[in-house]
Parts: C-alpha cells; structure tokens; sequence
C-alpha cells in the first residue's frame, strides 16, 4: 500500500471544524446532514487535513463494535486532488480504529470507481447491498454496496517524537518534607518550582496541592492559588492537577478542580484509568467515576492526562475514545515500578507503548530506585520523561543523596543529550496534544 506524502497537516477535528467538513462533501452531494442515512457528524470521531488555516479534506469513523469499525463520509477539496491526499486519510482512519482495536472495517460505496478504489489500494470485498435512501447526486445506483477489510495487518508504528517532553511532577500525594526538606508543599513553594522547573526545560508541570499542614487537599482554592501565581509569570507552561481518588473517593472532591474559572482553569487534569495496589494503599478508580472524570474534563475542554499503570488501564483508554468522552490525540504518563502494578523493565513499557492509541503522545517515569532506567528508556524510544519527587526521592540507587525537582530535572536533560534529543518547549507540545484549541 504506496502512500504519496502530502504537505498538509493532518489533525483531529474540533467542533469548529464541523461546517467545513460539510462544506467539503458539497461537490460530491454528500452534504445532506443529518438524514435518515447520516446522523449528526460527531468531530471527536474524524479526522482532517490542513493546509494554512483551511480545510483540505476529512473523514470519519466510527465502531460497530468494540472490534469492528466503519468508515463514514470522506471528501477532498476538488482543488487538492490528484495529491494523494485520499490515500493518506483512509490509510490513517485505518491506522486509528487497528490502533483502538478494531479487526475489521466496514465501508458503504455507491460509486463504481470509489468502490474499485477501496478495493484496488486497500483490500476491501464486497459483502452486502443496502438500499438507498437518498439518490446522493446518482439516480441511476440505487443499492450501497456494503465493503469489508481486515486491519489486522494494517501497520501503525508505536508514537514517538524526535524531540522531547519533560512532564515535572513536583510534589505528589504520599511524601512529607520529613522525606525530604526538597518537598515543595505551600502554593508559594510549589509555584516557585514549577517556575524553576520551566526554566530548565519542563513542558508540563504535575501539581498536587497540600493543606496549611501539609497534608494532600482537593481544595480548588488552594489549586487556584497555586495556578495563578504560575500563570503571573509564565503563560506558556502547561499546568497539569491531580484529580487522584488516592486519599479521597467522594467524586466532588475529585472534580473540584474542574470547576475552577476559565483564566484558572488547568490546561490538564489526570485520570487514572483504573483501580490498582500501591505498596501500603489501595487507589479506587470505579467505572462510574472515571468516566464522570472524562466526561466533566471534555465538558469544560481540559485535556486528560491519561495515567496508565497496568496495560488493561490503556485498554480502558480506547474504551473511553469509542464511547466519545475522551478526545484524541491522547497524552499517556506510563508510570512502572511501583510495587502491585507492573515492574519496571524494557519489555513492559515496549509492550505498553505498542498497545497505545494511534498519534498518541506519551511519556514514562519509574518510581524510586527505577527511575533512572525509566528515564534512559523512555528517551531512548521517542518517548517523554516525567521525572520529580512525586516518582524518586533520590539522586542514587543507594538512597544516600536526596534529590530536588531541580536536580532530577537535570539529570533527564543529560538523558536526552546522551541520545541526541532536543527539549521540547511548552508551545510544541501544546500543538502536539491540540491544547491551543480547546
């Protein structure tokens, strides 16, 4: 399967984008939505090419089943073909539903040279014939001939980036500065380390708040504080708050933070993607609440970081993606070694990465004495780093000198330089994870 390469961006659609998709099926009589052959066109389940602001061409998907997907309308601008253009979105919204876990695509054609096309490049058979609706500017075909193919061959390479991502989580839920005297705790000390931390070359900073006594607190309040006093001084950053059910299960305590005001509103909010053992606790994830979660963040357009522990958590993830209540492209924090989730070695977070969603972006940390090895894998395979004493408390396997958020920081800038790779800043990976148009 030969794929021209085109010089347009392609993207996942936002909801400005629908009446341009629709604007795009116009020439080809496909522009009659919705309709009794056609539901509303839902932006979270297609994509679209971009070329300097305007759109070049679109097309959806949707699943039948949890295993079986089915492509929905494509178009080309008339003026953008002959490019490949056509090749390169079917090819992707293939790459997407193998990657979500699908086996099998269905297609419904009614021109005879679509149909030759579908059948010529991708493999498709015939296997059924629906009758028509709606004549679709082609009186004289009265049937859909309803098309299938088989995705599990359909290659989609682990994401990667060439540069890459620093994710700070600076304070945690479970250390005190009993700990370590580095721990920053009050919103004025977490402030001042996410600000160092952006200095040094961190895109996103993770923030956990702590009470007037130092202890893990929902409270939007504090958040705000937090929130505010970073944003005094840098726009740029991407802030990222916990929505952990660790030390609480009460969902309003868990979406407080959701309902903060639009000027201190996070950029990002985490979602743990299931239950799991931490070594002296257990962290409560229900169905009910995380997707509560997911449905609060797209309401209030706060993207998830999707935080992954156990391989089955990204299973979930593509679970949330078919229902419509998270939005690709996704952001993963694949975090390994924490005993009762999954070890830290090459082979779990290579499988890890193989299992994510299509276009994702991701990035790994290792928790206390496999942080470094984390580190120098996650670097070595095109993925991010989260890194900070929230994860690893020292600089050495032998706990013999305690770390600082500054420190480990700069131990992952070494990584990258030790694998040729540059730091991303804040507005690249604002642009990888779509948060500009939220």
């Amino acid at each position: 399967m030969s794929v021209k390469v085109v010089p347009y961006r392609i993207r996942f659609a936002r909801p400005e984008d629908i009446p341009s998709i629709i604007e795009l099926m116009r020439p080809y009589n496909m522009h009659h939505i919705p309709s009794p052959e056609m539901g509303a066109l839902d932006y979270k389940h297609f994509i679209v090419a971009e070329q300097n602001g305007r759109l070049a061409g679109a097309a959806g998907y949707t699943f039948l089943s949890a295993d079986v997907g089915k492509t929905t309308l494509m178009a080309v601008n008339p003026e953008y073909v002959g490019h490949g253009l056509g090749m390169e979105l079917q090819t992707r919204r293939m790459q997407i539903l193998r990657s979500l876990g699908c086996s099998k695509i269905i297609t419904n054609a009614d021109r005879p040279h679509t149909i030759a096309w579908y059948k010529r490049h991708f493999g498709y058979r015939e296997i059924g014939r629906l009758p028509k609706i709606h004549s679709f500017g082609l009186d004289d075909v009265h049937e859909w001939t309803t098309l299938e193919a088989d995705l599990t061959g359909v290659p989609f390479a682990p994401p990667k980036r060439d540069k890459l991502l620093i994710n700070a989580a600076l304070t945690g839920m479970k250390h005190k500065k009993n700990d370590n005297p580095h721990l920053p705790v009050t919103p004025a000390e977490i402030a001042r380390a996410a600000l160092e931390a952006a200095e040094l070359g961190a895109a996103i900073v993770h923030l956990h708040a702590r009470d007037a006594c130092g202890e893990p607190t929902p409270d939007p309040s504090i958040y705000a504080d937090i929130i505010g006093r970073i944003r005094e001084k840098n726009t740029s950053l991407i802030i990222c708050v916990t929505s952990s059910g660790r030390n609480w299960q009460e969902l309003e305590k868990r979406t407080a933070v959701l309902g903060l005001s639009d000027d201190l509103k996070p950029d990002m909010v985490s979602l743990t993607l299931g239950s799991m053992n931490f070594p002296t606790q257990a962290s409560v994830n229900p169905p009910e609440v995380i997707q509560a979660l997911a449905r609060g963040m797209l309401e209030r357009k706060i993207k998830p970081e999707l935080e992954v522990f156990e391989a089955g958590m990204i299973d979930y993830a593509k679970y949330l993606i078919r229902k419509g209540w998270l939005v690709q492209p996704a952001y993963f924090n694949l975090i390994l070694g924490s005993l009762g989730t999954m070890s830290a070695s090459g082979s779990h977070l290579d499988y890890l990465v193989s299992q994510l969603p299509a276009f994702s972006t991701w990035a790994a940390s290792g928790v206390g004495r496999s942080h470094g090895l984390v580190r120098a894998l996650a670097a070595g395979m095109g993925g991010g780093i989260r890194t900070g004493l929230e994860d690893c408390l020292y600089l050495d396997m032998e706990k013999q000198t305690q770390a600082s958020n500054r420190d480990l920081i700069r131990q992952t800038l070494e990584t990258a330089a030790s694998k040729g790779r540059e730091i991303a800043t804040p507005a690249e990976v604002r642009q990888w994870l779509e948060l500009e148009n939220l």
